[in-house]
């Protein structure tokens, strides 16, 4: 999973989830990433909190089930936690510099069609994510593709997804 960022403009948004237990994160308190300490001192990665790989034999099918840290924002140069971030779970390389958020590859966690509008709306996240996370309205952590699922590790938490 690679954390990508984007420019400072997003705005984490708050709706309650319909149907659903509702479980708000602290803002203040959510997971960031700081690429300054990652380039200067390998340090602040997200946490993997489980990964897990089996085949089934019986039709050569591989399932990879990880949880990651629930990240709100991302900061580099200095500039406090200002980026937008999301996860990009693919069996390819994302390399920032050629390919784009917008044009998900074949095998990613993401589907192009939610990926139409202002490119920062890419970078929103649901203080409450039990009924939002994997929606189109917050693509920090969007609609999965059709072999992919997408959830709060709990619910009562906003720490794994």
């Amino acid at each position: 999973a690679s954390p990508t960022t984007a420019s400072p403009t997003f705005v984490p948004t708050t709706v309650s989830p319909t149907g659903a237990p509702t479980s708000f994160c602290d803002d203040a308190a959510m997971a960031t990433f700081d690429w300054d300490l990652l380039l200067t001192s390998g340090s602040s990665k997200p946490e993997v909190v489980s990964f897990d790989m089996s085949v089934d034999d019986s039709d050569l099918s591989l399932t990879i089930a990880v949880a990651l840290t629930y990240e709100g924002r991302s900061s580099a140069d200095d500039n406090g936690a200002v980026y937008g971030t999301t996860y990009v779970l693919d069996f390819e390389d994302f390399d920032a510099h050629a390919d784009s958020i917008a044009q998900p590859g074949t095998c990613q966690n993401r589907d192009a069609i939610d990926f139409t509008g202002d490119f920062d709306t890419f970078w929103e996240y649901p203080l409450s994510p039990l009924g939002d996370i994997g929606t189109a309205s917050f693509l920090a952590y969007p609609p999965p593709g059709d072999l992919w699922t997408v959830s709060m590790a709990s619910d009562n938490e906003c720490g794994a997804v």
